[in-house]
This record gives structure tokens, sequence and C-alpha cells, in this order.
């Protein structure tokens, strides 16, 4: 379930807020691995993040790699930079949200140069955009972008 797909990502992006409850997460990201919660008492994978399971209230929990794969769920083409201004530089880009094993819905950049991922449906794999100096994060792409080493 290791993610080797690494890609040079030098352009301006705003920073995450790495809380210490989500560390997990960008230490699994850094670790090439897609980690999300699983409670512990009652196996339920969790995403978003949160400091109790919604199906059985327990706060045990531990981190788990997840496949690095999906489906496009959810997509729109961005055409100009709202928010952040860093983002102007990455106009247009897709983003969306994706459908991964265990019923969860990841939300992210999906790298795409075809138009195929703005399709529901459309397989995608977690890419990881990495930088010096900056946290790695997780995007997603479509087959039509090569893979990186």
């Amino acid at each position: 379930m290791a993610i080797t797909d690494r890609i040079r990502d030098d352009g301006p992006r705003p920073q995450p807020l790495i809380h210490p409850d989500t560390a997990p997460f960008w230490a699994g990201l850094e670790a090439g691995e897609l980690r999300v919660q699983r409670c512990t008492a009652c196996g339920t994978h969790r995403f978003p993040f949160e400091p109790i399971c919604h199906a059985c209230l327990s706060f045990d929990l531990t981190w788990e790699p997840i496949a690095p794969s999906g489906t496009v769920a959810t997509a729109v083409r961005a055409v100009r930079a709202t928010g952040d201004p860093a983002w102007a530089a990455h106009v247009p880009f897709i983003s969306g949200s994706v459908d991964m094993e265990h019923d969860l819905r990841l939300p992210g950049r999906i790298l795409c140069t075809c138009g195929e991922a703005l399709r529901r449906g459309t397989s995608v794999r977690v890419v990881l955009l990495v930088s010096p100096d900056r946290p790695t994060i997780h995007a997603f792409a479509h087959n039509c972008v090569p893979a990186a080493g």
C-alpha cells in the first residue's frame, strides 16, 4: 500500500495546518502511506478525522494505511484563484473528492491533463506532492499523468 509516486511541487501553495490530533496523517504521507483513523473498538474507518468514533462513541483509535487508489466522486475545474493568492500559480486546476476503500471519501487536487478526471467514476491514484522545507501533501492523479519516482 506504499505510495511511490512522488511529484516535485515547488510552486507556491498554502501550508497545511498540522494539528497534533492529525499529525499521524501527515507523518504517514512523509512515510509514503495514506493513513486514516480506524476505531479499535468497532473497526470503523473514519474521515474526516475526529477524536471519537461516530459509530460506537469510543475514544480508542489507531492510524492505518489504506489503498492509494479510488474513483472520482465529484470534480470541478478551478479557472480563477480564490482564497489564498498562492493558488493563482496553479489555475486552471481540478479539485474534487475521491471515493476510497472502507466507504471513505477524501478531498484533494486531481492532476489530469486530458479532462477525463472531471467525470464521476474515473479511476485515480494517490500521489505525493513534495518540496524542500514544506510538508508533503497528497493529491490524486489520473493515468494521463505519468508516474514519477
